[in-house]
């Protein structure tokens, strides 16, 4: 049995503890706060909300709600999620659950289906196809259930950017009401363009300026790092062969765990890992993803190569020195205009005055076909 995830969300046996932000989000919710949780892509955040609702809330005097955004595109397809996750989380036993909804909620039908393990799983009939209507129908009716359980309630947004991409109504708007009034909601908020988010929360002309606490969740220190990947790795790995995984992921969580689970299915389980084994897995890796990459750059101009390739060589600082103008034999605007269409695509991204391509493993490819020729 392979003891890494990578392909999906790490639960509780399988999650690194990252104890200071745990810690800080645990301190920001019970001081009734919302959170903007951020970081750079991969670094953990869907599987630290789970780590958090999991092991720091006190199931008695809370109720956790969950809500992936990322499939959504309109203002239905976000209530629909609101309701089924809601429905989801409630603390009624399946025999009585559907009663209550219908008391509870009254723009909508519920329907049921028992999966293999025993748990519900909810399907959801409109009764209005009026956004503003069903949003106030979905708040009174957690105003319900938090009156009639004394529970506070967390509700957890992920890829909580997706609502921008909702051109013909505004869901932050309406939010902004319902984050103002009901004191009985906490809310996180996180999502893989975290720029995008940052922004969302921190621009005055933003309905949700300022509505959150923003907390930067960073790379799991590498002596933790190590001793979780040593104990999994049966003691096959050195401190010094592990630095230098994570040193090319630059501790991106998500690719370490990719490194390890093929490095745990090599073929001889009891020699030590060498950086020769690494080298193998990451030429493996970039092989396998080499199609999928190959279409993302036969997207871009050929200045947009080029910008790439300048924020490669350049370690992300100083692009537009004379130097590296006259080595990437382009001019300033043209490099210019072709970053600011890297970063609003979020193919890069910039963090200290310093930019980045936000796909490490895209990054780590790219430095093969664009550079090291």
């Amino acid at each position: 049995m392979n003891h890494f995830i990578y392909e999906s969300f790490c639960d509780s046996d399988n999650f690194t503890h990252i104890s200071e932000e745990l810690n800080a989000l645990n301190k920001l919710i019970v001081n009734k706060s919302n959170v903007l949780l951020y970081s750079k892509r991969k670094f953990g955040k869907t599987s630290l909300i789970k780590e958090f609702f999991d092991k720091k809330i006190n199931k008695d005097e809370n109720i956790t709600i969950y809500i992936d955004l990322f499939n959504i595109v309109s203002a239905i397809d976000f209530i629909k999620m609101l309701y089924k996750q809601i429905a989801s989380s409630l603390p009624y036993d399946n025999k009585s659950i559907l009663r209550e909804l219908r008391i509870i909620f009254t723009k909508v039908n519920f329907t049921a289906n028992m999966k293999d393990d025993g748990s519900l799983e909810f399907d959801v009939s409109l009764l209005s196809y009026n956004p503003k209507e069903l949003i106030m129908d979905v708040y009174k009716g957690l105003k319900e259930i938090h009156t009639s359980t004394n529970k506070q309630i967390i509700i957890a947004f992920d890829d909580f950017w997706q609502i921008k991409l909702i051109k013909n109504f505004k869901i932050d708007a309406i939010l902004k009401e319902y984050i103002q009034d009901e004191q009985h909601i906490n809310y996180i908020f996180t999502g893989t363009k975290h720029r995008l988010l940052i922004d969302m929360f921190s621009k005055r002309k933003m309905p949700l300026f300022n509505m959150a606490e923003q907390l930067e969740l960073k790379a799991i220190p590498i002596e933790q790092f190590y001793q979780f990947i040593d104990h999994r790795l049966q003691g096959r790995i050195s401190y010094d062969i592990f630095q230098y995984i994570y040193n090319i992921t630059e501790g991106e969580a998500k690719l370490i765990q990719e490194f390890c689970y093929h490095l745990s299915n090599k073929s001889n389980k009891t020699e030590k890992i060498t950086i020769n084994d690494i080298d193998e897995v990451c030429l493996f890796l970039l092989n396998s993803k080499s199609e999928y990459f190959k279409m993302i750059l036969n997207r871009l101009t050929f200045a947009q190569k080029i910008a790439l390739k300048a924020v490669i060589m350049s370690e992300g600082i100083d692009l537009y020195t004379k130097n590296n103008l006259f080595k990437l034999q382009v001019t300033k605007a043209s490099l210019n205009t072709a970053i600011k269409y890297l970063y609003l695509n979020e193919l890069i991204d910039k963090q200290d005055n310093k930019y980045y391509i936000s796909n490490k493993c895209f990054e780590l490819w790219c430095r093969r076909i664009l550079v090291c020729k």
